[in-house]
Parts: C-alpha cells; sequence; structure tokens
C-alpha cells in the first residue's frame, strides 16, 4: 500500500510533525529484520523501568538525538486504548488528519483519496494567526508495512522539507497489550542544514530562550533538574503534542463528530496541560476559539 501526505508546517514549526527514529533500540531492531511483534515487545523489556518511573505520570519513555545534522525522537508508551482501535486510526487517512489537527499549530487538514494514493494535506502555522510565508510543505510517501493481529507498521518517508532539512521519516509501530491496551512506539526523524540552524538559532535566541523539554542533562545549583533546550527541546515538545493528540483522540469514542471534535480538543488541553512547564502556549479559550475558527474555514474550503 502506496500513500502520499502533504504535510505543511511553518518555518519555526519544522519539528512540529517531526520525530526521529531513534539510533537506539528502534535502530536495533530494524537492524535485526525485528519489525514485529516480538521486535516490539523486546524494546518493551528494555525500557520498562523508564515506562514505570512514573516521570510523565503514565508508562511513557522519551528519548532524543542531536548528531549535529540529523534530529531524532521516539515516544514509548503503554496506551490505553485497544489495538485494533489504534491501527484503525494509524492506518485511515481521515483519522490520521484528525488527530494531527489537534496540535495548536495545526491550521487545517483535508484527507483525499485518488485512484493511485490517498492524499493528506496538513497546514500548520503559528499560535497567533497566519500570515504569508509562515506556512511550510512536505510530502511524505506513506507505507503500511505490516498490519495484522498482533502488530502495526506505518512509515512516512519524504525526501526534502522546509529550510534546508531533508529525509523525513517517521514510523508508528503498535502491538497489543493486555487488558485492551496497546504498546505504542512513535519515532520521527530529519536531517537539517545551514539554513534551519540559521533559523533554529534565531528562534532560540528570542521566544524560544527560555522553552525546555523533557530530557533531563543536569541538575541546576540548586539541585533541581536541568531539562534539554535548543533544538532537541523543541522536538521534544512537538514530539509530546503529537503523541498526546493520539491519546487524546482515542479516548472519544462517542457522540456526534462535532461533539468529538469538541471533546477532543479539550482532552488534548488537558493532557498537555499536565506538562505546562514545556507544553503551556495558549489558555483553554484561546485554544478553543483558535480551532473553532479553523474548523469553520476548512467547512468553507471543502464547499
Amino acid at each position: 500500500m502506496h500513500r502520499i501526505l502533504k504535510l505543511t508546517p511553518p518555518i519555526m514549526l519544522a519539528a512540529s510533525l517531526i520525530s526521529g527514529a531513534s539510533a537506539s533500540a528502534a535502530d536495533a531492531v530494524a537492524q535485526a529484520g525485528k519489525n514485529n511483534a516480538a521486535g516490539l515487545l523486546d524494546m518493551q523489556a528494555e525500557f520498562k523501568t523508564q515506562l514505570h518511573s512514573k516521570t510523565f505520570g503514565e508508562p511513557l519513555h522519551l528519548e532524543s538525538r542531536d548528531s549535529g545534522d540529523r534530529l531524532h525522537a521516539d515516544v514509548y508508551a503503554e496506551l490505553s486504548a485497544p489495538f485494533a482501535q489504534v491501527a484503525t486510526f494509524l492506518t485511515k487517512p481521515e483519522a490520521l488528519c484528525h488527530v494531527l489537527f489537534l496540535h495548536l499549530n495545526v491550521r487545517s487538514c483535508e484527507a483525499k483519496h485518488g485512484p493511485q494514493s490517498d492524499v493528506l494535506t496538513l497546514t500548520a502555522g503559528p499560535k497567533h494567526g497566519v500570515s504569508v510565508g509562515s506556512t511550510y510543505s512536505i510530502s511524505y510517501a506513506m507505507h503500511v508495512d505490516s498490519t495484522n493481529a498482533d502488530y502495526l507498521r506505518v512509515t512516512l518517508a519524504a525526501p526534502n522539507g522546509p529550510l534546508s532539512t531533508s529525509d523525513y521519516q517517521i514510523v508508528f509501530e503498535a502491538t497489543p497489550l493486555e487488558g485492551k491496551r496497546t504498546f505504542l512506539h512513535f519515532s520521527y526523524g530529519y536531517n537539517y542544514g545551514a539554513m534551519a540552524k540559521m533559523a533554529f538559532n534565531l528562534y532560540l535566541a528570542t521566544a524560544g530562550r527560555t522553552k525546555i523539554g523533557f530530557s533531563v542533562v543536569g541538575k541546576t545549583s540548586d539541585g533541581k533538574p536541568q531539562y534539554v533546550q535548543g533544538e532537541r527541546g523543541s522536538l521534544e515538545r512537538n514530539v509530546m503534542r503529537n503523541y498526546l493528540a493520539l491519546q487524546a483522540y482515542t479516548g472519544v469514542k462517542t457522540g456526534t463528530p462535532a461533539a468529538q471534535m469538541d471533546a477532543r480538543l479539550r482532552a488534548w488541553f488537558a493532557l498537555t496541560e499536565q506538562h505546562s512547564a514545556q507544553l503551556h502556549e495558549l489558555t483553554l479559550e484561546e485554544y478553543l476559539t483558535q480551532k473553532h475558527e479553523d474548523l469553520v474555514k476548512m467547512a468553507a474550503t471543502a464547499q
């Protein structure tokens, strides 16, 4: 199965849909040819301590790397949703579109079906309004590599992105757990060149200078955790926003489409506020107002 997904992130939001294949467990599994349920459960066992350390208040482990020209991040989580439900969301462009729309920087999303491929067009922009030149486009090839009763693997790849970024790779892996739960591996990575580094440096010297990620890289002078900043911090924030979008989406199962969307928006905001030091940007009222305005524009465009 082959699908093309067209994603449109803005200049400083190139990382908002980026979370990279780790060079640790994920790569080891791929190199060993263990792209199956057993290989994924090996990762669960490897990260058992981190998953249950209560760092995130739930069974979740996040890791990231910056090699100087490539950013990577991985989320490993025990998701409180049945495997069949998660598999349905991750393999259907419309559902994946709705998941990604929950991110505060995603302003519209449209899924279209064609004779040869499905197309998902995602537009991302600043959290307050959209201006000319503040959005970017990336086209992803989507492959459902495996879908069976105990294992799902979906990969997305794009050769080029904005600001000299390239080689985007996204992977979703999932396998069922006892108690109608799912073990999920969500990874994202991309290369970045001189233009992207300049844009990041500008952002980190201004609006992003006080922002932090989730990885603890040391201690402050008073013994408190010192969290990663810079490009890795930005990547970790946006990877978490997208993971929490999937969590919020799977948590709402009933109601009209409009009621479900509103409930998912509220659920996503509540989940991000549990990590307010890293993820707080808007008030609930500001977020809902923006999203409902975006939904009205999307409906008008679709007519």
